[in-house]
């Protein structure tokens, strides 16, 4: 197969995937396959952060189960809401000091030596 039949070849199969892409099924099963990433993403999160109240802050079955109704009733802010998040990150930011999400951009790991426990 010469130069010319392989380029030939390319062509057709990068028309097909860009055909494929723009079909309504694939976008569809894209967006489907994203909610469930993003699904995955809050429930670890979430029992992340349950595991650490348990275990470093004694929280009990109470407790965690009135974070857990805030958190889900929150969620409901970012389809209503785009600047709902970045809003109540700048307010937290002055009363606590703490600027979340530009913690959690940073992609840095951090030590928990680094970190005083001022409460």
């Amino acid at each position: 197969m010469g130069w010319a039949d392989k380029e030939l070849k390319k062509h057709k199969i990068r028309k097909l995937v860009e055909q494929a892409m723009k079909d309504p099924k694939y976008d569809a099963e894209r967006k489907e396959m994203f909610y469930d990433y993003y699904l995955m993403s809050l429930n670890a999160f979430l029992l992340i952060s349950v595991d650490f109240m348990h275990r470093k802050l004694g929280f009990g079955q109470k407790r965690i189960m009135k974070f857990l109704e805030f958190a889900l009733a929150q969620m409901q802010f970012v389809q209503e809401d785009e600047d709902y998040f970045r809003l109540m990150n700048e307010e937290l930011e002055k009363e606590v000091g703490v600027n979340v999400l530009g913690e959690m951009t940073k992609g840095e790991k951090h030590d928990d030596r680094t970190h005083h426990n001022e409460d």
